[in-house]
This record gives structure tokens, sequence and C-alpha cells, in this order.
């Protein structure tokens, strides 16, 4: 325990887990840019399967590395409010500025806003809301991010809960997780209504929304995360390498495509391989184990892969409807477009980082005042 403590300190920053954040934040830009309207109905209709079911891939990872990442480089004795105010310092000035921005945008193009769109958005309460409108927002993707701030507020509770288990229980623990979300479409399927279904789906609006948005729900991949954490932590990781782990996300990758348009077709089959992908590409840094996602290139990328993936459906929809909102164009002039949309999104949201991001970061991360009043420690209870 004692030589893992130490490692975690040498390598509280795991650069592969930086790069892979841009790896599934690409997944979710190319998803979009299949579904956004830009090919014609028969290309569209042939890569829907696909396009929808890789699409969870990158949300569900990122649901994951929150829960590793914070409790990898959680801070002994930090109070609950200096850990709040870290991570909301790190979300919201990015999320002003793209809600900002896509409200702009929204009414420069004429398109109908709502209370239902625009407040519920803002204050990123949008993901607890079962109704298309809410859901759609103001920026599609701040959805996600209601769901990371509900993880955010949670955290200190859940971490202490599962720094309680005994280091031999952890994988029990994974499992219990693990089957629990494999459960949940058949939960859904049995108690929620199913129709009107969603188009193209065989789940109704709020089949989907418990399944993908309900912060409930998807706090189970949180807690993955964070037992993955803790394995590694007490020294219970298993001889997984990132080849290994990256093989099995390509067979939970295979068999939720297989299972779209179903509702089984969501994360039931990769939460856990994307857990183990996650602790694999940590142990690689740790290691010295080579890694495709330590490079420079994709360290750089990863570190703007926020900013990325909060501005990166603004550029798809808005371009789109700068082009012709009923023009349509065939695969390789969309793949070819795609990647200049891709070039300027990078562009945009390394300004965003540069002059957003980082400088709220340097102003408010850390209180102004010193001589705070004590609180509860961030961390707590047996440290197995």
């Amino acid at each position: 325990m004692t030589e893992l403590r130490g490692r975690q300190a040498a390598f509280s920053h795991l650069p592969s887990l930086t790069g892979l954040r841009f790896a599934a934040a690409l997944i979710v830009y190319f998803t979009h840019l299949s579904v956004e309207g830009y090919l014609a109905p028969g290309p569209a209709a042939a890569v829907f399967r696909y396009a929808f079911g890789l699409g969870w891939l990158g949300v569900e990872f990122f649901f994951i590395l929150s829960g590793f990442v914070l409790t990898w480089s959680a801070r002994i004795g930090e109070s609950r409010t200096g850990f709040w105010r870290r991570r909301l310092v790190k979300i919201f000035p990015t999320h002003l500025l793209t809600w900002l921005a896509a409200l702009l945008l929204a009414l420069a193009a004429g398109e109908l806003l709502t209370t239902a769109r625009l407040l519920p958005s803002f204050f990123l309460l949008n993901a607890w809301v079962p109704e298309l409108d809410v859901m759609r927002a103001v920026n599609l993707p701040s959805w996600s991010l209601s769901v990371e701030l509900a993880f955010y507020l949670a955290f200190p509770w859940l971490h202490a809960l599962v720094r309680r288990i005994r280091p031999e229980r952890l994988w029990g623990w994974v499992w219990g997780v693990t089957a629990t979300i494999a459960l949940l479409p058949f939960v859904a399927e049995t108690a929620l209504p199913g129709s009107p279904q969603l188009p193209g789906l065989k789940v109704s609006l709020t089949q989907n929304w418990f399944l993908v948005a309900f912060p409930a729900v998807r706090a189970l991949d949180f807690v993955l995360g964070i037992l993955l954490a803790r394995i590694m932590l007490t020294g219970r990781w298993i001889r997984l390498g990132l080849p290994g782990a990256a093989l099995l996300v390509a067979a939970g990758a295979a068999a939720q495509l297989a299972l779209v348009p179903t509702a089984y077709g969501f994360t039931a089959t990769l939460a856990l391989p994307l857990a183990l992908l996650v602790a694999a590409a940590a142990r690689a840094d740790i290691t010295g184990t080579r890694s495709p996602f330590r490079g420079r290139l994709a360290v750089r990328l990863g570190e703007i892969s926020f900013a990325f993936y909060m501005t990166h459906h603004l550029v798809l929809h808005y371009v789109r409807l700068a082009l012709g909102e009923t023009k349509v164009w065939s695969v390789p002039e969309v793949a070819g477009l795609g990647l200049v949309l891709l070039a300027v999104t990078i562009g945009v949201s390394w300004l965003s980082f540069r002059l957003v991001e980082v400088p709220a970061m340097r102003r408010w991360s850390r209180p102004a005042a010193r001589g705070e009043r004590p609180e509860p420690a961030l961390t707590g209870g047996r440290t197995g």
C-alpha cells in the first residue's frame, strides 16, 4: 500500500488517460457528424446503427473516467468546499461560454428558444428532466455535463463509502455494479412506458432518458471508476495490459452495435470493458509500458478535450444550417467536410482552453483568503 501511495504521488498526472479523453471526444464528434443531417437519407440510414451505438461509448467512458481520476487524485484532508470549488471552476466557465455562444447562434438562426431549453441547461439541471426539449437544451452536450455535476456533488460521500470496502472485496463490488448496469435495460423495458418510440429506435423517450441521462442511474458508471481506482491503489489489479483491455472494449462495442436499436444497445455491454481500459491505461503510465495515448500530440489534444466536447456540436449544427438545412452530401463529401470542421473545432477549443479554462483555474480554483474554517475532510474511512 505504501508503494502504491508513493507511485500515486509520482503519477498524479496520468498522460494516457488525458490522451484517451480526446479519443472518446472524437468518437462523439463523428457520431454527431453522422446524425446531424449532412448525409443523404440512404447513407444516413446505413450508418445510423454504428453512429448511434458507438456514440454512447464516448460518453460512458467520460463518466467512468471521472470516478477513476477523482479517486486517484483525491487530496487527503481537502475540505468538501475546496473540492467542489476546483470542480466547478473547471467546468462552469467553459459551460457558460458555450451556453452564451449557443444562445446567440440560435437567435441568429431564428431557432425557437423556450424557457425549457434555456433555464435548466443554464443551471445544469437538464439531465434530471425526461423531456426532449429540456434534454436538447441550448447546447446539446450540456446534458452530460449536468450528469457530471451531480457526480461532483456526490463524490465526497461516494468516495468515503467505497474506501470502507475491504480491498479483498473490491472486485466483488465491481462485478455487482456491472451486473446491475447490465440489468437496467430489462428494468427500463418492464417498468417504464415503451411508447411513443424514438425515431429509429425500439425505446421510448422515457426509457432512453432513464438509461443514458438519469444521473442516479449513470452514477453506477461513476462508482465503477471509483472502484477500479481503489483496486489500483490497494494493489489488487489483475494482469491485464492495455492491448487486452482494448480487445475487450472492441468486443463490448461489437456486442453493443448488435443490440442497437434495442434498450440493450446503450451501455450494458461496455461498462466493465471501459473501466478495465481506464485502469490498464493508468497502469501503463505507472509501469512505463508503451501506450499510444501518451504521445505529446495525444496529451495536448486531451487537454483541450473538454472544450472540444462542449463546442463541437455548435460547429457541426450551425455550419449545417449556414450551408443549407435541406442540403445533403455523399459519404466522401461528408468525410472531407468533417475533417475540415474537425480542424475548426480543434482551433476553437484551443482558444477556449487557453483564454477561458486555464485562466479561470488559475484565478479561482483556490480560496482567495487564508484561514478557512475547518470542514470535514473529502476522504475518510478505512484505507484498506
